[in-house]
């Protein structure tokens, strides 16, 4: 099998529809496989989604098991020599997926594939950043300075905006929403690190794949589209939560800085999730 394609769901069987389509209407050179791990205990759009695509293969979660975990389930069960993790809000392109795997193929030293994610307006996603620094949070594509600075030189150094994203490159990391690994190389840093239960899963595993001395790749000759949640919809509390305790669990494990520093940075991050509750309780 050449690729094992691991789509988490929760309550995306809208999307999902689409973005089965796309997979099985432009790959036609490669063998490959679907694996659909659903975490919504209960989506009834996915029984038509399954007799339209009888060879799909599902994981039903009893409950929400986190994207981190999920995947992971996934991979288990894959039989692909590479593994190709997409999100249900994706669509891709005629050749992307082939294009990628011929790539990745070609040079052993990539650990992890990252191809050009595009806004539905086919306006550019910024899929390929820096690490982030203690201060990153304060600079990232929704945060507020961001908002009120967008030309800032902190943000446009950790979003990579002075990068084309239009020439092949070595990168930090590489969205989530698409990204093609060896299977032999996911098995080596042992998948994702189940603690993030949604968010920065993505980033960890670059950090991870990066220290086994591979190579994370910004591959733009592939194409997609991702359709991201609209800022303005409404998160559920506990997500929110979940998310900003990814990010003392990110910092607590890749960066290393004294006990006051860690003290103020983890009181921000707190601060910002307090406040991001009660925003969304507004909306």
């Amino acid at each position: 099998m050449d690729l094992s394609i691991i789509i988490v769901n929760y309550h995306h069987s809208h999307m999902l529809v689409d973005c089965l389509e796309s997979v099985n209407q432009t790959i036609q050179k490669i063998q490959f496989e679907v694996i659909l791990v659903d975490n919504s205990s209960k989506d009834d759009g996915l029984e038509s989604i399954l007799k339209r695509y009888p060879e799909t293969q599902l994981i039903n979660n009893p409950k929400n098991m986190g994207f981190a975990r999920a995947n992971n389930q996934g991979a288990k069960t894959a039989s692909g020599d590479f593994l190709f993790f997409i999100n249900p809000d994706t669509i891709m392109t005629e050749g992307a997926v082939e294009s990628m795997l011929d790539y990745i193929r070609s040079d052993s030293s990539i650990g992890i594939l990252g191809p050009k994610v595009l806004n539905p307006d086919q306006t550019i996603q910024y899929s390929c950043r820096k690490f982030p620094t203690v201060w990153s949070g304060l600079f990232n594509r929704y945060s507020l300075m961001t908002r009120l600075f967008p030309k800032n030189s902190y943000s446009r150094d950790y979003l990579m905006l002075d990068y084309d994203h239009n020439s092949i490159r070595s990168v930090d990391w590489v969205s989530g929403c698409c990204m093609m690994v060896p299977d032999s190389t996911f098995k080596k840093v042992n998948g994702f690190d189940e603690n993030y239960f949604l968010f920065i899963e993505d980033v960890d595993l670059c950090q991870a794949i990066k220290k086994k001395g591979l190579r994370v790749v910004y591959f733009p000759n592939a194409k997609i589209f991702h359709k991201i949640s609209s800022s303005n919809s409404r998160s559920a509390s506990q997500v929110i939560i979940k998310r900003h305790q990814g990010m003392i669990y990110y910092n607590q494990k890749h960066l290393k800085t004294n006990f006051m520093i860690r003290y103020i940075i983890n009181s921000i991050i707190m601060a910002r999730c307090l406040l991001q509750i009660l925003l969304n309780t507004v909306k």
